[in-house]
């Protein structure tokens, strides 16, 4: 699920209200990371072209490697890495609707959502009954706000088998509609498909994440933690599950828990939220210097994911950059975000930058004494 405006704001915006003074010292300080898993899935699938030059699918494995190292990281560059790579196995194997397929895909993981749609559609027009293009063009069709459309792609899937999956995306359509008890209602059939079918746990303990967010919208706040509790015995580590137990817990003021579940996703990947999210509560007992490092740590990841051309991160830069006071800057960055998103959350976050940097010009004084 995307990062909604409120959490933005609060988790980002807020936080470095306390810290951007110290935040340019720290970000001189880099760290090397360890070797991931990513990496080395990468490193086989390279050996496996070099190996077999002549193989499509081999090219287009390839492909998906640097996709999902490109989640993982943040590194956009990957992205292109893929779509070469897809290129060279279209070259070997012109028309094969797969490769098509990975390209929808690997558009709707940069948030290039219209080109996403669009390439999907395209597919769709020779295949109708294709899941993955259908659920491509209806995540593509609702990121950039048209939920009609959306709604019909996901309701199309949903005939075509009515998964786990198929499920969760008709729960998301009713969410942004506000439609929060058939949400509910959606995510519980969801997992019902996926006990049905005999789905991964980690699966399932996603949906429990995802109910269990609609369930604190709610106003159930017990049955949200009942959900993600539930969750963790499913995937015990499961990033999602922590990150929304992680916000429920600092939510009620258990911090001590809320700070052990975000350490638990920090132990397993780079994660800014989760350090923003740590940031927050370390600063709240004096360890300033430590918040301010994991300010920085964040405010990179950002920074180096949207210069090497991962759009995804857009929105999140654009409110460090407004943090800082840099309001062109980060006007700069929403108005790219809106370009790929035209929803109503993202127009939302811009009018909020525009209407903070109109603030600041008619009251410069009161601004710089919050």
């Amino acid at each position: 699920m995307k990062i909604h405006f409120k959490i933005v704001l609060i988790i980002v915006f807020g936080s470095l209200q306390l810290g951007t003074t110290a935040l340019g010292k720290e970000l001189k300080n880099t760290e090397p990371l360890p070797k991931r898993r990513e990496d080395q899935i990468v490193a086989f699938h390279e050996a496996r072209t070099s190996a077999r030059p002549y193989d499509a699918d081999a090219w287009r494995l390839l492909a998906g490697a640097y996709v999902q190292r490109a989640v993982i990281t943040g590194n956009g560059i990957d992205y292109d890495r893929g779509w070469e790579m897809l290129q060279k196995a279209e070259d070997l194997d012109p028309g094969d609707p797969r490769i098509l397929q990975a390209r929808a895909e690997l558009l709707l993981s940069r948030h290039h959502f219209q080109g996403a749609r669009d390439l999907a559609e395209q597919g769709l027009a020779k295949n109708p009954e294709n899941a993955e293009l259908l659920a491509v063009a209806g995540d593509g069709a609702l990121e950039t706000g048209d939920l009609d459309a959306a709604t019909a792609y996901y309701r199309r899937l949903k005939g075509v088998g009515a998964r786990l999956t198929t499920w969760a995306r008709l729960a998301h359509a009713a969410e942004l509609r506000g439609n929060l008890d058939e949400a509910a209602e959606m995510l519980q059939k969801a997992l019902q498909a996926g006990y049905d079918s005999g789905s991964l746990p980690e699966a399932r303990a996603w949906c429990r994440a995802v109910l269990g967010e609609i369930e604190l919208h709610r106003g159930n706040a017990e049955a949200a933690r009942k959900q993600y509790e539930m969750g963790l015995k499913e995937s015990p580590n499961h990033l999602l599950v922590l990150e929304h137990f992680a916000e429920l817990e600092q939510l009620q003021e258990n911090l001590r828990s809320a700070e052990e579940l975000n350490r638990r996703i920090l132990a397993r990947r780079e994660d800014p939220k989760a350090e923003l999210r740590l940031a927050a509560l370390i600063s709240r007992r004096g360890e300033d210097r430590e918040a301010a490092r994991l300010r920085a740590a964040a405010f990179r990841f950002y920074q180096h994911a949207v210069a090497s051309g991962n759009e995804g991160y857009l929105r999140p830069l654009a409110v460090f950059e407004l943090a800082a006071g840099h309001y062109s800057r980060a006007e700069e960055l929403q108005a790219r975000d809106v370009a790929l998103r035209p929803n109503a959350e993202s127009r939302a976050i811009l009018q909020f930058i525009q209407d903070t940097a109109a603030a600041k010009r008619t009251h410069p004084a009161a601004h710089n004494a919050r």
